[in-house]
């Protein structure tokens, strides 16, 4: 599994931000975020994973680099769903409609 600075930098590389972009975002200064990136020091605060997890929407096990599964599931697709108004239910119908014969096309 990747370390906690390993997770760190792909988030940095996967939302486009500069070390320097990162790091204001972070509140720390460049050379913080170096070290947490290549796990100086006592690493990566508790308080700023939490942020990081609240702000981007990521799994604190994917941060800390022992689970896969990168993003929380904040509502199940039912209550989503269920949210939407009738246009919407029906966009998503056509969407799921679309993907399920492109999936079947792939497989024959």
């Amino acid at each position: 599994m990747a370390t906690t600075g390993e997770r760190l930098r792909e988030l940095r590389f996967s939302l486009g931000y500069s070390p320097d972009e990162f790091a204001k975002l972070l509140g720390v200064g460049r050379s913080s975020l170096y070290r947490y990136e290549n796990m100086e020091g006592s690493g990566l605060p508790i308080t700023t994973a939490i942020a990081l997890s609240e702000n981007f929407n990521i799994s604190l096990d994917w941060l800390a680099g022992v689970s896969d599964e990168k993003y929380r599931i904040k509502h199940s697709f039912n209550e989503i769903y269920s949210s939407l108004s009738d246009d919407g239910k029906k966009q998503v119908y056509d969407y799921a409609m679309y993907i399920k014969m492109k999936e079947r096309n792939e497989n024959e």
